[in-house]
């Protein structure tokens, strides 16, 4: 995270305006002018991510800049319906420096490597910006071309060929991949991001993108870190208009830095990570061309709270590259006993033009996959969003987390509730046909 100017805040929680103020630590970036409504103040600071949908009303009591630290925002992720955020609370609390906390959420000051490891596995690790996030443009460029997009998906349907290329995809492909990752047929125990297995992932990705035509790079962002893996295929009539399509390479046990405690991560996120090349050996088997560039993205550091990724999407904002969207898949999988399959897509930090776009050709492609919202939270598509790009999120179901090998050595593939022939393959279809149905397939 960024190191981020400290000023004080008041805050009432929503529907409580009689009720004594809470002061909590905020960006300077978030400073509320005497001129500026708390309506109006609400509205900017929820776009920063760290109290966004938690209160109504905002008054300054004072700026100041004589603080510095970085915040980060901890969230309790229910695992398998069980909500127990109270006691979170109470644990988290003993281990970091709070700044703020409320039910299922604390702002922490200042954490640290080593508090990090120490949280408990239910904790989703946000750090926070510096500045505010860039808001969405409703007006721009990008926007009009998914409304095109969209539009030409209902008039026109599928495309058989895009039909025939991700009906190539099959469960023997899609287990070659993740027996590979989670070290069935490798010496890979850990894809943490600290560890040098890690690093081995990264680079069999780097050669598996490159044997598919794909330019690819290893890209650093944090010492210690193995690399963002990116593969690229330009565009042929757009090149500069880029559709990014990603996954987080990275696993972790309970202990979010370990580079020893085994960590398959064949569903966080192996699930989502194995489609990347997926999509990469149909385009290159097809010999596809599309009108925009592809960018295919396995982050590095997304289970230490969207470092690589973050990294990634900073460096495209400051270069100004024109991103189109950008669509991520993590957690793609678990299945729920007697559950249909199903696609949640975020309902926070996602763009509701994409992601109704990205359901649209959920429902044209993959029909057996029920469409729906997830409560499940900031996966490597935020870091766009921040930004002010398009981006939303593929997830295995409709609700929250329930996946009880959720962040535990035991997330392999040959166990109850994987379902790779069912869930998997459908989602991983779609998410394809979503890909070429983004950077318009010329075909």
């Amino acid at each position: 995270s960024k190191t981020a100017m400290l000023s004080t805040v008041m805050l009432m929680a929503a529907g409580a305006l009689g009720a004594p103020s809470v002061k909590v630590a905020a960006p300077t970036g978030l400073c509320i002018t005497e001129a500026e409504s708390p309506a109006a103040a609400v509205d900017r600071i929820a776009l920063t991510g760290l109290v966004h949908g938690v209160f109504d009303h905002v008054v300054v009591e004072q700026c100041t800049s004589g603080e510095t630290a970085p915040l980060t925002v901890l969230e309790f992720v229910p695992v398998g319906g069980l909500n127990v955020s109270n006691h979170w609370n109470q644990v988290v609390s003993g281990l970091v420096d709070v700044a703020y906390s409320s039910d299922g959420r604390i702002v922490a000051r200042g954490l640290t490597p080593k508090q990090t490891a120490l949280l408990p596995r239910q904790t989703e690790v946000i750090p926070v910006l510096g500045h505010p996030m860039t808001p969405l443009n409703p007006d721009s460029e990008e926007t009009a071309k998914l409304r095109d997009i969209k539009d030409k998906l209902s008039l026109h349907g599928a495309n058989p060929i895009v039909e025939r290329m991700i009906g190539d995809i099959s469960v023997e492909r899609m287990q070659e991949v993740l027996n590979y990752i989670t070290g069935v047929t490798s010496g890979i125990t850990t894809r943490n991001s600290i560890a040098p297995m890690g690093l081995t992932a990264a680079q069999w990705y780097e050669r598996e993108f490159e044997r598919y035509g794909f330019k690819a790079d290893l890209e650093e962002f944090r010492t210690g870190y193995f690399p963002n893996v990116i593969a690229t295929k330009l565009g042929v009539e757009e090149p500069d208009t880029i559709v990014v399509v990603g996954a987080h390479l990275d696993s972790r046990s309970r202990a979010s830095l370990s580079a020893t405690d085994p960590a398959p991560g064949a569903n966080d996120d192996g699930s989502g990570s194995q489609a990347l090349l997926q999509i990469a050996r149909i385009i290159s088997e097809y010999g596809a061309d599309f009108k925009y560039t592809i960018v295919l993205g396995a982050w590095g550091g997304e289970e230490q709270g969207l470092v690589g990724s973050r990294a990634y999407a900073e460096k495209c904002k400051a270069r100004g590259d024109k991103i189109l969207a950008m669509i991520q898949a993590d957690m793609l999988a678990y299945r729920g006993s007697g559950e249909g399959i199903q696609c949640g897509f975020p309902n926070r930090y996602a763009d509701e033009i994409l992601t109704d776009l990205g359901m649209s050709i959920l429902n044209t492609y993959t029909p057996e996959i029920e469409t729906c919202y997830t409560s499940a939270c900031c996966s490597d598509h935020q870091s766009f969003y921040e930004q002010g790009y398009s981006a939303t999120q593929y997830f295995e179901r409709c609700g929250s987390i329930i996946d009880p090998q959720y962040h535990n050595a035991g997330d392999v593939v040959q166990r109850e509730g994987y379902d790779l022939t069912g869930q998997l393959l459908s989602i991983t279809r779609g998410y394809a046909a979503t890909a070429l149905t983004l950077a318009e397939f010329n075909g």
